[in-house]
This record gives structure tokens, C-alpha cells and sequence, in this order.
């Protein structure tokens, strides 16, 4: 059962930090931001130096929320145990596909409860002194399977942090396809979106990273937040998902392939998909779709990793066009990421329109963790809309840099 939410979720309390100084008068950048492995190392690790400085930048009781597939950068590591330092609270939530020695170090100073206590990591109380330990416990939890779905197959598979204030900025999230780790920056591609006083959207993602954290599964995983014109989906349709109440399905079948004036190319929807791993039953129907709007006259143009056979066949005999980000830089077979050839891949996981969608002209991006595979129903995951001119130029941009300079032809 879809859960909408539309109004501030008074279950989570905003976490004040200190009053503005000039020694936060900083502002994370907003909008999209992608980094590039095959570029020198700035680029390699611009998403996650944008995350380290808001870490950095975060004053003391503040507070931190992290949900992630995976972490191991001791750069991220070394600025979260110096925020604890300052009495910035920390909530971390992983997946148990691996526990990397610098999420034991931080386990090992966060503590594992979610109960506020006195000798709290972060923000330990003199119990003679006060009479309740700090609100805001500090922890890292790493789920057995999908934390809020009652799935043991599944992952905790959302990528987001949420920041309660860093430099001058309240109620922060970056949301998308970047796991904290060295190797998220060096061999794939990523995305991260930023958005800054962002209440609304900021306490729902409070609350689901709360039952995240909990590691039970809840009654209504699919809930839905409409946040202005953004809209955020977490969870999966339960007890299944069916190509009827496919979230993905549904958001192409309301693409209109007739663009109005000012929107798409020559009168034609343009949509543009980014995927890693589109594979499986669920991703054969998916791209039988795509394909029925190519052939119905919107232009559709793939980048793929990882796809299956079948999705690849049933998209070129729609007419899609596709280029592959699977690159075997070092042309030695027996070198690559798991048992594959590819020195470098997309992980990113997108689609853009600019033309009409549901009867209504825009241009468009539609974000987050989900790969669009029968995996992505048992996890837990997130995919958020963001109806806005200048992402839709933002990621149009990145999908023509990686199509023209760092894809080769299927």
C-alpha cells in the first residue's frame, strides 16, 4: 500500500547546531554533482570530498545520518571521528555484504545501540550533572538483509546523508548513486544531488533512515514524500511488484511522446536512462516499454553496465539507441571488477525526460538507488524527482560527456 506524505513528519525533531559565524558561513553546493575514474584524482573524489567538507563543516550538536550499501575510505572515516570529536552525533546504517575495518573503527567509538545513553561515543553526560543523556545517540547498525523489508535476500541498497546543519546550511540531503568507498571513485561513475533547507524532505528521510537503523521490517515499505515539486520513493510495492504496479513502469507509461513548443528535440520527447545492472524479468518489461516509446516517437538513448542480454536485444530491436560504459581499459581479460573484464563502469542510476509527462511539459530527472532488476524489489531503496531545469541540464550534460568520451558502442 502506498503511504503519501506531504506534510512536516513530526516524529523527527531537527537537531539545532550553533549560531552563524564566519567560521560557518559556508554553504554546501546544490545540485548535481558526478565524479569521473578516469580522470585525475580531483575528479576521481569530487563527490566525496563535496561530502567530507559538509562533514568537516558540521558544528558541534549537529547531526549527522548516513545510509549506505558500503564504506571504507579512511578520509571519510578520519572527518567522522573528528565531528564526534566536536559532539557531533553520528548514525551510521549499512549493508552486511562487508564490514570494512574502518567501519569496525567507527562501531568501536559509536557504539552499536540506538538508546540514548551516558556514555554515548560522541556525546557522553556526566550523570551527576544531568538528568538524561544526550538526545541523539551515536551508533553504526548493519542490517541482516533489507533493513525495513521483510526480505533476508535483499540489501540495505540506499545511498543518502543527511546533514541537521553543516557550514550555514539546515536540513541537508545528498542523495544518489555514490557508496563511500575508494572504489566507488575510482573504477565507476556516480551521481550525488544536494538540497539544502529541505525540512520536509529532510524528516522523511530522518524517519526511514530511523527504521532503517531498527533493522524491522515495517507494514508500508513504499511510502511516497511530495516535498514542493520534489518527490521521493522509498521501498518496494509489497507483497510484489508486477509490471502493473511497477513504480518504473508506471513513470514511463505517463511519458507522452508529442513535445510542446520550447520542450524535447523537433517536436519529440527526449528521454536519456543511466543504468547499472538492467537486467532480469523486471528489466526485460522495462525495456519492451522504452522501446515502445522510441518506436512511438520519443528519442531514447541508453548508457548501460552490467545489462543482460535480453534487455539488450529487445532495446536494439526497438531502435535505442545504446553505448556501453563497461571498458576493459587494460585490454587483459583476466583483470577487471569480479569476475568481468571492466577496469571502469556506470553505476549511476537515472533517467532524464525534457518533453511532456503526465500531460504536463517539463524537463525532469529521476534519481537514486534503484537499478531497474528484479533485485531492486527485496531492497530498500530510493529514487527521488527532481522537476528542475537546471538538474535536467546537468545530468543531459554528464550523459553526453560519458556518450561522446567514455562509452563505446554495443
Amino acid at each position: 500500500m502506498k503511504k503519501l506524505l506531504a506534510v512536516v513528519l513530526t516524529a523527527v525533531v531537527l537537531v539545532g547546531g550553533g549560531t552563524l559565524s564566519a567560521a560557518n558561513a559556508w554553504e554546501p553546493p546544490t545540485g548535481a554533482m558526478f565524479n569521473d575514474p578516469m580522470g585525475q584524482r580531483e575528479a576521481q573524489d569530487r563527490t566525496m570530498k563535496h561530502i567530507i567538507k559538509a562533514i568537516n563543516k558540521s558544528p558541534k550538536h549537529s547531526l549527522i545520518r548516513i545510509a549506505m550499501y558500503s564504506l571504507d575510505r579512511p578520509d571519510v572515516t578520519k572527518s567522522l571521528l573528528a565531528a564526534c570529536k566536536r559532539k557531533v552525533a553520528i548514525q551510521i546504517v549499512l549493508n552486511d555484504n562487508w564490514t570494512s575495518g574502518q567501519t569496525r573503527t567507527m562501531r568501536k567509538q559509536f557504539g552499536t545501540s540506538m538508546a540514548p545513553r551516558f556514555d554515548d561515543g560522541c556525546n557522553p553526560r556526566d550523570p551527576e550533572k544531568f538528568a538524561q543523556p544526550w538526545a541523539y545517540p551515536s551508533f553504526v547498525r548493519i542490517c541482516a538483509g533489507a533493513c525495513r523489508l521483510n526480505r533476508p535476500l535483499g540489501n540495505q541498497h540506499m545511498k543518502f546523508l543527511l546533514f541537521s546543519q553543516t557550514g550555514s546550511a539546515r536540513n541537508v540531503v545528498m542523495v544518489g548513486s555514490t557508496n563511500l568507498t575508494g572504489f566507488a571513485a575510482r573504477t565507476h561513475w556516480n551521481d550525488l544531488f544536494t538540497m539544502v533547507d529541505k525540512p520536509t524532505t529532510y524528516q522523511a528521510y530522518s524517519m526511514i533512515h530511523n527504521q532503517l537503523a531498527q533493522d524491522i521490517p515495517v507494514a508500508e515499505p513504499h511510502v511516497v514524500v511530495v516535498d514542493g515539486n520534489l518527490v521521493s520513493e522509498f521501498g518496494a510495492i509489497v507483497p510484489r511488484i508486477q509490471k502493473e504496479n511497477d513504480p518504473i513502469w508506471l513513470r514511463l507509461n505517463q511519458v507522452d511522446c508529442a513535445a510542446q513548443p520550447g520542450y524535447g528535440k523537433n517536436g519529440h520527447t527526449v528521454i536519456r536512462v543511466m543504468m547499472y545492472a538492467w537486467v532480469g524479468v523486471r528489466g526485460q518489461y522495462l525495456a519492451q516499454k522504452a522501446a515502445q516509446l522510441d518506436r512511438a516517437g520519443c528519442e531514447v538513448r541508453a548508457i548501460l553496465s552490467g545489462a543482460g542480454t535480453v534487455v539488450k536485444r529487445i532495446l536494439r530491436r526497438g531502435g535505442v539507441a545504446m553505448r556501453s560504459a563497461d571498458l576493459d581499459t587494460d585490454k587483459d581479460k583476466e583483470t577487471g571488477f569480479d569476475d568481468t573484464p571492466w577496469e571502469h563502469f556506470t553505476h549511476e542510476k537515472w533517467m532524464t525526460l525534457n518533453g511532456t509527462y503526465a500531460g504536463v511539459p517539463m524537463r525532469v530527472v529521476w534519481t537514486g538507488s534503484e537499478n531497474w532488476s528484479d533485485k531492486s524489489e527485496v531492497n530498500d531503496e530510493v529514487t527521488i524527482m527532481i522537476p528542475r531545469q537546471k538538474a535536467h541540464e546537468d545530468y543531459a550534460r554528464h550523459f553526453e560527456f560519458l556518450w561522446t568520451k567514455r562509452t563505446r558502442r554495443l
